[in-house]
């Protein structure tokens, strides 16, 4: 893979804090990462793994303790690229009415581009094709207080994208919404990702959202513990148990069903797998 193709890279990187008795606390410890332009991502791994914390990395909320974090080759610890990274690498957080600062949908979404010091016309044409990408233009001049919360975590989304970045890193996005809300967020990001090429890093505790991206990696305590397709991580449903993770329901039935003699494939993980499986 050359220069070219990378979107970040972590290398040896650790994170740590002192905690009340003045014991050094590894959150990060020793994770070399490689994130390629265009890619879907998803990050898993119980609470406390280093997930949040390994994304708050990418946009420079937090810098290294040790190693690099390096952002289309701009080393996050050196300050003159802090605006650089922030303007390539865009957040949403778990709630979105922590994001949302103004009282109309369209004033919200301006608000990114506007504190970049964008000429007014250019962000009422960002603002309107943000909107569009959301699935969200109707709603241009409602209060976002009235919205349900997939509504709004989608004019969250709207609001990053009015920046135009490259990377959009989202913080189990999906964590507070109902399961229609879940939908039309993980819907919204995919159509990002395949039409308009935007790298999407996502963390998530939902593995049936991870079994959709192009590649997932677990955490545990820090370290990165395995990287691979969603296929190469959730065939391996007793590793996922003994962490503490959720299985995809169509490979943990398949698994429980091949213990009892059932012939059914090893790479078993989604439900439209099983059923054609036990169909035949």
């Amino acid at each position: 893979m050359s220069a070219q193709d990378i979107m970040i890279q972590t290398n040896h990187m650790s994170h740590t804090y002192e905690d009340e008795s003045g014991n050094v606390v590894y959150a990060l410890d020793d994770v070399s990462l490689t994130i390629r332009k265009g890619e879907f991502v998803s990050i898993i791994g119980t609470n406390g793994s280093g997930k949040s914390t390994l994304a708050k990395h990418f946009n420079v909320l937090l810098t290294p303790t040790k190693g690099t974090v390096k952002v289309l080759g701009m080393d996050t610890k050196e300050a003159d690229h802090l605006w650089d990274i922030r303007q390539h690498v865009g957040m949403v957080f778990q709630n979105p009415d922590n994001q949302i600062v103004a009282a109309v949908v369209e004033e919200d979404v301006a608000f990114g581009p506007e504190n970049l010091g964008i000429e007014p016309e250019e962000i009422r044409r960002r603002v309107k094709e943000a909107l569009k990408s959301v699935n969200m233009t109707e709603y241009a001049l409602h209060s976002p207080g009235l919205l349900s919360g997939g509504q709004k975590q989608r004019i969250a989304i709207a609001g990053v994208l009015a920046m135009k970045p490259d990377c959009i890193v989202l913080d189990e996005p999906t964590a507070m919404l109902d399961p229609v809300g879940r939908k039309e967020v993980l819907e919204t990001v995919h159509r990002l990702n395949k039409e308009e090429g935007i790298t999407i890093v996502y963390i998530t505790h939902f593995m049936e959202e991870a079994v959709t991206s192009d590649r997932v990696v677990v955490m545990k305590n820090g370290k990165l513990l395995h990287e691979g397709t969603p296929r190469d991580i959730f065939t391996q449903v007793p590793m996922l148990k003994e962490l503490g993770l959720d299985v995809p329901v169509a490979a943990e039935v398949a698994s429980k069903l091949r213990a009892h003699g059932m012939p059914l494939q090893a790479d078993i993980i989604t439900e439209e797998e099983l059923g054609d499986q036990l169909c035949q």
